[in-house]
């Protein structure tokens, strides 16, 4: 159970709940950035073209900070799950968790079952290192960013109700913090719907391989994580599964603000 633990909190404790995030500038530069506007150029155009992909990452990192700048509370249902091979359910926890801004959270339990091992040493523990991330504002080491990642277009498709670049993202570094996958990017709202992909390095001798989708979902004008799940084959104990559900969102407490700034 220890290898399952530490598979746990280093897949999802560290390369997917809070660091697959798009990088900042500095705080000096964030309220200036996040005044601009972005032109509403269509990705396939020549304009978008001849943008590129640092055309692309700019009008994220400005979708990002308005996300930032505007989201000041939210609360939502978490359903932390470990299955093993055989789909069973090694342990699961149900969690209610607040965010309030600029780096606050609070997890409240509401139901457990399964292992106790997983409950409070992998569960609890993944909680208490995503608290201190936000603390801390994250890790630039592990961040979404032209520093840690090469990114290439690769083309388009639909997902849902959104029309969407897709990004290779090649790590430029095999670290156990970073991945090397694809990126879904909304043409509309340029924030990030979908990625899929696997470690760039094993977080474990005794782990093959990490392979891990992580979705979100529009909420009242944010993009929010509605699932991610991580498979990993672990030598000896074969494969194990983890997955956090998010369900029953409440955003800022009434409606929130639309990301008008994006367009001209």
């Amino acid at each position: 159970m220890g290898s399952v633990a530490e598979f746990v909190r280093l897949c999802f404790g560290i390369s997917l709940l809070g660091t697959l995030s798009l990088g900042t500038p500095s705080p000096h530069l964030r309220d200036a950035i996040a005044k601009q506007t972005v032109a509403a150029v269509p990705l396939d155009s020549s304009a978008g073209k001849q943008n590129g992909m640092a055309g692309l990452f700019s009008r994220m990192i400005v979708r990002h900070l308005w996300q930032e700048t505007h989201l000041d509370r939210l609360s939502v249902t978490r359903t932390y799950t470990v299955q093993n091979e055989k789909d069973k359910i090694v342990a699961e926890q149900v969690v209610d968790m607040e965010y309030t801004a600029p780096g606050t959270e609070t997890f409240t339990s509401s139901s457990e079952r399964g292992s106790g091992f997983v409950l409070h040493h992998v569960f609890e523990r993944l909680m208490e290192d995503e608290k201190k991330r936000i603390r801390a504002n994250k890790d630039p080491d592990s961040l979404i960013t032209p520093d840690n990642y090469t990114f290439a277009m690769v083309g388009t498709q639909t997902i849902g109700s959104s029309n969407c670049s897709v990004v290779q993202a090649i790590p430029k570094r095999r670290e156990k913090y970073l991945f090397e996958g694809k990126i879904w990017i909304d043409n509309n709202d340029f924030a990030i719907v979908k990625i899929t992909g696997h470690l760039a390095k094993s977080p474990s001798f005794w782990i093959k391989q990490v392979n891990f989708v992580r979705d979100y979902q529009k909420i009242d004008g944010f993009w929010l994580l509605s699932r991610e799940e991580a498979v990993s084959a672990i030598k000896i104990f074969g494969k194990e599964t983890l997955t956090v559900d998010y369900k029953n969102y409440a955003v800022n407490g009434s409606g929130a603000l639309q990301p008008s700034s994006f367009h001209e």
